[in-house]
């Protein structure tokens, strides 16, 4: 009786916590999602390393967490894009190019009273798309018809930031990244194929206002 006593106790300590208390657990992790999450209104600025590139300004919303004011490691996710005009060595515009990248990688992040520092580097995927101006084959003089293809490619970008809570429930934050990704752009014509002319790799500074409404 006294070992059978022993296993009913071990079986009862090995079940799974019961239904209530998983729920709250749920509740609880939700609840501290949510009242760390805000919105960032962003806008930025791009230069390509490439002449031949040029890049546009940016402006956006996005997600965001304040999260606790902890040195220590991040692991950054993003999902975001940019674009710019292409153009011949002449200097002549001819389509656009348009790039959505995942991103992930790893970061630390220094918390110094109401300002945090952050450096990170994210690695991710590209997928890319050019498209052609109507003069595309008088820019390049060629015959038309005049085509393009632009493979997806692989993306890497290292990134400083700093940012400063006005209030526990807004920030300014900016930063500095350089974002290295080398698709293959082909504009194929009749006569001939310019390949490997343009690498969108470039520098991007940018300042956001951070909005957590429902931060304690």
């Amino acid at each position: 009786m006294r070992n059978l006593g022993l296993f009913g106790a071990l079986v009862i300590a090995l079940l799974p916590a019961p239904a209530q208390a998983q729920g709250d657990f749920m509740k609880s992790q939700l609840r501290e999602l949510i009242e760390k999450s805000g919105v960032y209104v962003s806008t930025s600025t791009r230069t390509a390393i490439d002449g031949d590139v040029q890049m546009e300004p940016s402006f956006g919303i996005g997600y965001g967490t304040a999260g606790n004011k902890r040195t220590g490691i991040k692991y950054p996710f993003s999902i975001s894009g940019f674009r710019g005009g292409l153009e011949t060595n002449d200097g002549v515009g001819f389509g656009q190019f348009k790039s959505r990248s995942i991103m992930s990688g790893v970061g630390y992040q220094w918390v110094r009273g109401k300002m945090v520092y952050g450096t990170q580097l994210g690695l991710g995927y590209s997928f890319n798309k050019v498209t052609l101006d109507p003069g595309v084959a008088l820019a390049f003089g060629v015959p038309e018809p005049v085509g393009v293809t632009v493979s997806n490619s692989f993306v890497v970008q290292p990134k400083l930031k700093a940012e400063y809570f006005l209030h526990r429930k807004v920030s300014v934050r900016s930063q500095l990244s350089y974002t290295f990704t080398d698709p293959d752009v082909v504009i194929h014509s009749a006569m001939q194929d310019f390949a490997r002319e343009w690498t969108p790799h470039h520098f991007q500074f940018g300042v956001a206002m951070g909005f957590f409404p429902f931060r304690k």
